[in-house]
């Protein structure tokens, strides 16, 4: 019975985390298809720096969203993927919701968007950790 119970828990276990994977990966799938829908307007966007990126580079940052979100959500080298996806949200981050260079009411939304991704980071170290 004890063996049962064990199998069960791993069954579950796994069951759960791929669950997890899928659930989070398509959310950068669903951003990247959405990004690279809107790419005319998206390459326009400047930083919050006053710039505006390359097109190129832009298109790779949604290339990195899509191809490491499809990583985690398919199961192949999700690690990977992970890794790429949380290089991608420190890039965004930085260079698009930077809080500190606004006041409010504009800083609201932006300590809100670096808390997402700082969690979506930390849920890409849980698929790294997990493998």
């Amino acid at each position: 019975m004890a063996r049962q119970t064990q199998v069960f828990a791993v069954t579950t276990s796994l069951v759960l985390i791929a669950i997890g994977r899928v659930l989070i990966g398509a959310l950068f799938v669903i951003a990247a298809i959405q990004n690279l829908i809107n790419l005319k307007q998206r390459v326009t966007i400047p930083t919050n720096y006053g710039f505006v990126l390359p097109p190129p580079v832009t298109v790779l940052g949604f290339a990195v969203q899509l191809l490491g979100g499809l990583s985690v959500v398919l199961g192949i080298y999700p690690a990977w993927g992970a890794a790429a996806l949380i290089v991608f949200l420190v890039l965004a981050t930085g260079l698009f919701h930077n809080a500190l260079l606004f006041k409010k009411p504009e800083r609201d939304n932006h300590v809100y968007l670096v808390t997402v991704n700082t969690a979506l980071a930390g849920a890409m170290l849980l698929i790294i950790a997990l493998g």
